[in-house]
């Protein structure tokens, strides 16, 4: 039986990155988790991020079945989802780049955050497989909930 291959977007955020630190945390160590899982079960999982830095690797083998893929999209360095929004397409050809160029033909897209949720919603209309997303959270319900920082109406 050949192993599910699945193509994991998490934009804004590397799940290898130290929680606690800048854009770190309860996301992170869930898809990081949840990947090792799936990946000792006999899945293929590329996890898709964006390179926040200059001295990050492409690709780094996390464990058997399982690669984090840091892409450029914009500048190597931390930024804001609300900036790293303004470098989605270029995140997106990045994807679709690194596919090509790996012969990697996914089975499931799986998203992670709302960032993510419009990569895979692309991904998914170019590769014509299934996307799953987690939001993890929702701009409407972070809109009625603080009422002085509203989200950006993109992420409604």
């Amino acid at each position: 039986m050949t192993a599910l291959r699945v193509a994991v977007i998490s934009v804004h955020t590397s799940p290898l990155a130290r929680p606690g630190g800048a854009k770190a945390g309860g996301l992170n160590v869930y898809v990081l988790e949840l990947t090792r899982r799936l990946a000792a079960l006999g899945c293929s999982i590329d996890i898709f991020s964006r390179a926040s830095s200059p001295d990050t690797p492409e690709v780094i083998e996390v464990a058997p079945g399982l690669r984090a893929v840091h892409l450029r999209a914009g500048p190597k360095r931390p930024l804001a989802p609300e900036a790293i929004y303004e470098h989605i397409d270029e995140f997106h050809a990045e994807v679709l780049r690194f596919a090509e160029r790996d012969g990697a033909a996914y089975d499931l897209i799986h998203s992670h955050y709302w960032l993510s949720g419009w990569v895979g919603l692309a991904l998914q209309g170019r590769w014509q497989i299934p996307h799953v997303i987690m939001f993890h959270t929702l701009g409407e319900a972070k809109n009625r909930s603080y009422l002085a920082q509203r989200e950006p109406l993109y992420r409604i």
